[in-house]
């Protein structure tokens, strides 16, 4: 089955009922304000349009069973339509990489952001872009007709990389790896997920999801103590503290508690947690 989402969407178009794929989900708020669609979610033919955030479907899409085999962003609102944060940005694409398959198209424009928010697209990911003449290629112009993508949205062949874990010997009660992965694909194998997301138009999404402790509003005592007192065997941790990692690593060298047992350190970009890399030296093994 394949499956196209396409977030931030706007209103239907006749067009989107020509695709080939089985399913397709539009995701914008329009749909759940006003008068103009009969529900917040509903159905026409193959195509289901969600009135919600962004952010909040990703819950209801793996309700749905959706796997993507096609990620549409290109008008989000951001400076006309009351959109908040980028689509595009490592703490969305991340949160919902649960979602796409191992391989997917994805269509974007990255000049669209105007270099006024952070877009990477430096994920766990081998990025090929396909041209207007491979049997791969979907139009943008079929979801915007904004001449401003001209020349710039981009069509990409996605293909997740084999996965990479450093094993990194700083105590001997202590596990740490480094995991070049969403911290998102393991939600469920954690005990607790420590964020340091800064403010990026989000707002407080991320704290009220579960097992979720924002480094922001806490510190790294506090949450080893958490730890201790809650028995707290595994934990994952987001890139923190702008890169600097010496004071992290002293604390996990020197640490006496029983808890945690294991601690993750995830990233999308490629070149995060250097320090701890070299800090570790010989100590280090993939």
């Amino acid at each position: 089955m394949k499956t196209l989402v396409y977030f931030a969407s706007g209103p239907i178009r006749e067009e989107y009922k020509e695709l080939y794929f089985d399913r397709i989900y539009l995701i914008d708020n329009c749909f759940k304000y006003g008068n103009r669609y009969p529900k917040q979610i509903f159905k026409i033919d193959n195509i289901t349009c969600v009135g919600m955030d962004c952010l909040e479907s990703i819950a209801f899409l793996k309700k749905e069973n959706v796997q993507i085999d096609c990620f549409v962003s290109l008008n989000e609102g951001l400076y006309e339509g009351g959109g908040s944060y980028a689509i595009n940005s490592d703490m969305f694409l991340g949160y919902a990489m649960p979602l796409f398959k191992e391989q997917y198209i994805h269509i974007m424009n990255k000049n669209y952001y105007h270099n006024m928010y952070h877009v990477s697209m430096d994920l766990p990911y081998d990025i090929e872009e396909i041209k207007e003449d491979d049997y791969r290629y979907l139009s943008p112009f079929i979801f915007s007709k904004n001449n401003y993508h001209r020349g710039h949205a981009k069509v990409f062949q996605m293909r997740k990389l084999a996965m990479i874990k450093t094993q990194i010997i700083i105590n001997p009660h202590l596990k740490l790896q480094i995991i070049h992965d969403s911290i998102w694909n393991y939600y469920e194998e954690l005990d607790a997920l420590i964020i340091s997301f800064s403010d990026q138009g989000q707002r407080d999404f991320f704290d009220k999801i579960p097992k979720v402790i924002n480094l922001l509003r806490t510190n790294i005592d506090e949450i080893f103590e958490f730890c201790q007192n809650n028995k707290v065997r595994r934990i994952g941790f987001t890139p923190f503290g702008r890169g600097k990692y010496i004071s992290f690593l002293e604390k996990l060298k020197n640490l006496k508690n029983e808890y945690p047992k294991e601690i993750l350190l995830f990233h999308l970009n490629k070149n995060d947690y250097k320090e701890i890399k070299k800090y570790a030296g010989n100590s280090t093994y993939t």
